[in-house]
């Protein structure tokens, strides 16, 4: 009844999983991206701090310390210029370098190495006016607005917790000395803002799992679809049986060439036809050269006649030959008594001496 009306019930296959892919269609997380850039924004400043506020306070100690009134021209301009970025060059490359590793980190996680020009094609749908109206005032808008509330709401509530307990260290910094009162607050900011990261990460995580679980329920396909790519995929069911039957015509032609190699050619008489072929220098053991049944079998025959190869007619061992012995394959030795026997027979027939087995 699900599949009546096209109710997407089977979980998506391989196949469509990787056009989609193809296209930039991937379960990701903005907020897992953005959460871990501010995380690793936050060690950087806290690990880093020190040497980033030494290369400010030499960058203000060179220009404020010098003398009050200084002749400006281009050449002084650039070489301030120079000196200030030397000084600053250190401190930003290291932030800016931690900051797109982390970037790049967090999306090699979460979909893994993929380039593609799908996603930068342009499409009316992103710069339709009346379609961006439509998303915007959607229930889909406003629920990623209750949501964008509700984290805020909770960083607010962390903070709040977080500033109280630290209240009684605060009250005592009107008694320090101006370099504690700055110890003491950046280490408070660099603890409430890892603690804000961390919040930030737990909800990012949330929200890359249920990314995670909406991309596969959109992924998901019906009974219909499954059955169309498996078509696409194996081709059409009658095509594939024309195929197959003709592979096997062809494995029966290059296997009825080997007949006229034969020894013997045992028959049901008419349904199956197997033959045989030994020889004691070559082979350890009589083996099947070519087998089959109807028309087939009938084709078996005929090339036995045309070669003068004795045809005998033994059903039961036929039937055990048939079923039991792949072309190419010795006979088992159970059946080796009832063999020498039609040997025998066929040996005296064409005048040549039986060979030891």
């Amino acid at each position: 009844m699900a599949d009546e009306f096209g109710e997407k019930t089977e979980l998506p296959t391989e196949h469509r999983l990787t056009e989609a892919r193809e296209s930039g269609r991937v379960a990701k997380s903005v907020d897992l991206n953005a959460a871990g850039v501010i995380l690793m924004a936050t060690a950087a400043l806290y690990f880093g701090g020190t040497w980033l506020m030494t290369s400010l306070s030499e960058v203000l100690y060179g220009h404020l310390a010098g003398p009050a009134w200084l002749q400006i021209d281009s050449t002084r301009v650039i070489s301030h210029f120079w000196a200030i970025a030397y000084h600053l060059s250190g401190a930003g490359l290291m932030l800016l370098g931690m900051l797109m590793l982390a970037a790049i980190s967090l999306n090699l996680l979460q979909f893994g190495f993929l380039v593609s020009t799908e996603a930068f094609t342009p499409k009316w749908s992103h710069i339709n006016p009346l379609q961006g109206l439509q998303r915007i005032f959607s229930w889909s808008s406003v629920i990623k607005l209750m949501i964008g509330l509700g984290k805020l709401a909770l960083l607010a509530i962390i903070s709040y917790f977080a500033i109280r307990a630290e209240l009684p260290a605060l009250v005592m910094l009107n008694t320090q000395i101006p370099s504690i009162i700055l110890t003491t607050t950046g280490q408070l900011m660099g603890k409430l803002a890892f603690q804000l990261s961390a919040a930030l990460v737990v909800m990012a995580l949330i929200d890359f799992a249920y990314q995670k679980w909406k991309y596969l329920e959109d992924m998901k396909m019906t009974k219909q679809e499954v059955r169309e790519e498996m078509k696409q995929m194996e081709g059409d069911p009658q095509h594939r049986a024309r195929r197959r039957d003709a592979h096997q015509k062809l494995v029966s032609a290059r296997d009825l060439q080997k007949v006229r190699d034969a020894d013997v050619v045992i028959t049901n008489p008419t349904e199956i036809a197997v033959a045989i072929k030994y020889d004691p220098e070559k082979m350890a053991a009589p083996a099947v050269v070519a087998k089959g049944q109807g028309e087939i079998a009938a084709r078996i025959r005929r090339i036995a006649i045309e070669e003068g190869i004795p045809i005998i007619e033994r059903k039961p061992l036929a039937r055990a030959l048939f079923a039991t012995v792949k072309v190419g394959h010795p006979i088992p030795l159970d059946m080796y008594e009832v063999f020498v026997e039609i040997m025998a027979y066929v040996y005296r027939l064409t005048g040549r001496q039986l060979p030891k087995m």
